[in-house]
């Protein structure tokens, strides 16, 4: 059968229903699986950044990617849940005499829209939310004309590398925009880069813009993302100081660290703990700076907080805990730091990162904006029907009396793919759990749920040797959990709380029950 162009990959008894088997066509690794007695083939490397499909989590057809949650049918290739794109190339099986053959890959490729269809849907930010409802309007056959409005002068770019691959010098500017221009071209969606929605008028569903223009809608999608708070002390909007938001914030900082040798970062959440390993691979001196007494305590809790710190201060990174800036003095290359102890130190730039707000400024006059969001419906349609909010702007319910504003990039891309499906007619409410990871000293933690207070933390594996899940409890109800080295095992847990499981923190911590069974119950 080789002569024909099926290649002989393995024997039939190999493969038992529900595991998944990597196997070798020609150069290609290619992931089979038995599902109900049939074989399904699909390329191993997920389209995300190419971890390996055949490592991930199955649960019926729906294999969870390890590394960062991206979903797929892998009875059909289909990419189901950001922050995968793509679909999966798929491989037509054969078995003769009980060897399995595998057919020519038929490669994933990107529907085009087809017929007419006179609406306008008008998409207003051009990062995760905006980009993800663009192609899904498109995937679900969405024939009308998009527009999407950026402020920005890139088109999508991959916003999470910025602080990781980018700053350290691994990722090519070229590699960091999400779609060529070529695509945005072939699927019709018209992108205003540089351009601002300046206000938003519901009732007559048209929108004007910093160019002077007015754009009529039918439907829209607010999706403008967050705007880095602004440090309020002397000094801090001065020369060498710097925000992390854009692509064109990342270059301005490459270009510092270049040029330095040191840095301070003031915060210690995620983008500045990601910064500072970023700038330690490029050999600056780094400073971290902060006012909790270890970085990331408020959404890790004390023991892994106090691991990641000691993973950084390993990696050849300072902190200056207990402690808030009082005043930025000095130039480009000789920044000094006054601290509320009474100490100070200089770097040669300062990257301040303390969180964003969302970016509603264009929607005052409306009444849209409650406490500074934008509150939906589990739809994620605001209070009038043809408009619609997600990311980092989106106050979504999720069965607290406050509902939750998340500021993640897959949650804003799975918001978008579910607002997109809502302009098109669904009903059915946004249930995702939220998750994120960040990449920090060369290991990837991950988080899924959302907890804004605890009362227990319930531990499995060993949280010093780097390898834990940990689950964030109150009252008994397990709300997140955060893992290191078990992302299955997260993955189990995130399908758990989706299902509103029970699962008390002794049976987290016990390593003897088996989450993946409680999983697929």
């Amino acid at each position: 059968m080789n002569g024909d162009g099926w290649q002989k990959v393995c024997r039939e008894g190999d493969l038992h229903e529900g595991s998944l088997t990597k196997v070798k066509a020609g150069e290609d690794d290619v992931c089979i699986v038995r599902l109900e007695g049939a074989l399904h083939a699909v390329g191993n490397k997920c389209p995300h950044y190419e971890c390996q499909i055949n490592e991930g989590m199955l649960v019926g057809n729906v294999l969870t990617c390890r590394c960062h949650d991206a979903r797929f049918d892998l009875r059909t290739g289909k990419v189901l849940a950001a922050p995968a794109l793509n679909d999966l190339p798929v491989y037509p099986v054969r078995i003769d005499n009980g060897d399995v053959f595998l057919g020519a890959v038929e490669k994933p490729r990107f529907p085009k829209p087809e017929g007419n269809d006179p609406r306008t849907f008008l998409i207003v930010g051009g990062g995760a939310a905006g980009n993800a409802a663009a192609e899904t309007l498109r995937r679900e056959g969405f024939a009308g004309r998009i527009v999407m409005i950026t402020a920005e002068t890139d088109t999508p770019y991959d916003r999470p590398n910025l602080s990781k691959e980018f700053i350290s010098g691994e990722a090519k500017p070229e590699w960091m925009l999400l779609r060529s221009a070529k695509f945005y071209a072939n699927q019709k969606i018209e992108i205003l880069t540089g351009t601002k929605v300046t206000a938003i008028d519901p009732r007559k569903k048209t929108a004007s813009l910093s160019t002077g223009q007015t754009l009529s809608y039918d439907r829209a999608l607010l999706a403008t993302g967050g705007t880095p708070r602004a440090l309020p002390v002397t000094g801090a909007d001065g020369e060498a100081c710097f925000r992390l938001r854009s692509f064109a914030d990342a270059r301005a900082i490459v270009e510092a660290a270049s040029a330095g040798k040191s840095a301070a970062l003031i915060g210690a959440g995620f983008i500045s703990m990601e910064l500072a390993s970023s700038l330690r691979k490029r050999g600056l001196a780094v400073t971290v700076i902060a006012p909790e007494a270890e970085p990331l305590l408020g959404i890790l809790g004390e023991r892994i907080a106090s691991y990641m710190r000691k993973r950084h201060e390993k990696d050849g990174a300072s902190f200056r805990l207990g402690a808030t800036v009082t005043r930025i003095s000095g130039g480009k290359g000789s920044k000094k730091i006054t601290l509320s102890d009474g100490s100070s130190l200089e770097a040669d730039f300062i990257v301040y990162g303390i969180g964003v707000t969302p970016a509603v400024d264009y929607l005052q006059g409306t009444d849209l904006v409650e406490k500074g969001a934008v509150a939906v419906s589990p739809q994620l349609r605001t209070k009038y029907a043809d408009l619609y909010a997600a990311g980092d702007i989106a106050v979504v319910p999720d069965g607290a009396d406050r509902g939750s504003r998340v500021e993640h990039w897959v949650v804003a891309e799975r918001q978008g793919q579910h607002a997109a499906r809502a302009m098109l007619g669904s009903n059915a409410p946004y249930d995702e759990v939220p998750f994120f990871w960040t990449r920090q000293t060369g290991v990837s933690l991950k988080y899924a749920g959302y907890a804004r207070e605890w009362d227990e933390i319930a531990y499995r594996g060993d949280v010093d040797a780097g390898k834990f899940l940990a689950g964030y409890y109150l009252g008994g109800t397990l709300l997140a959990a955060a893992a290191l080295g078990m992302p299955n095992d997260l993955t189990a847990v995130k399908l758990i709380i989706q299902k509103k499981a029970p699962l008390p923190p002794a049976k987290l911590a016990d390593e003897g029950v088996d989450l993946f069974a409680l999983a697929r119950a």
